[in-house]
């Protein structure tokens, strides 16, 4: 699994940036590593998608390995290399499903609520199969 990276000088300032980052990781309940250099001359945040509160703390001097994204009052930084984008065509039905699902877990990250899409979709469709494979 790839993962985003910052490397962050060890200051003051970046230390309490990275405390505010542990935390929103910890308010969404999303995974977070964090290390430092071998010389202690940074601090090194590590997580499938980092979260941070404000794009413009970051210092020019970070060292980002990842795509930063705007995403409402927060930022998103996501690997590089992270899957592709696939444009669907979804029915009504699935479209009101998929609203459903996202305001039950508006905590989540889109893929998360796609996966869950997905699933509910194929539960579905394998009971639909079982009741016509009994009907038979």
């Amino acid at each position: 699994m790839e993962l985003a990276v910052i490397m962050l000088e060890n200051n003051a300032d970046n230390q309490e940036l990275s405390r505010q980052i542990r935390d929103f990781h910890k308010k969404k309940g999303q995974p977070l590593a964090i290390r430092f250099s071998e010389g202690l001359t940074h601090i090194i945040l590590e997580a499938p998608c980092l979260y941070i509160p404000d794009p413009k703390q970051l210092d020019p001097r970070t060292v980002v390995d990842g795509q930063i994204n705007a995403s409402g009052r927060h930022g998103e930084i996501h690997p590089r290399h992270k899957g592709k984008t696939v444009n669907l065509h979804l029915d009504s039905e699935l479209v009101a499903e998929l609203e459903q699902i996202r305001a039950l877990v508006s905590s989540k990250t889109q893929q998360e609520v796609i996966r869950e899409l997905f699933i509910r979709g194929m539960r579905a469709y394998l009971a639909e199969k079982k009741a016509e494979q009994s009907a038979d």
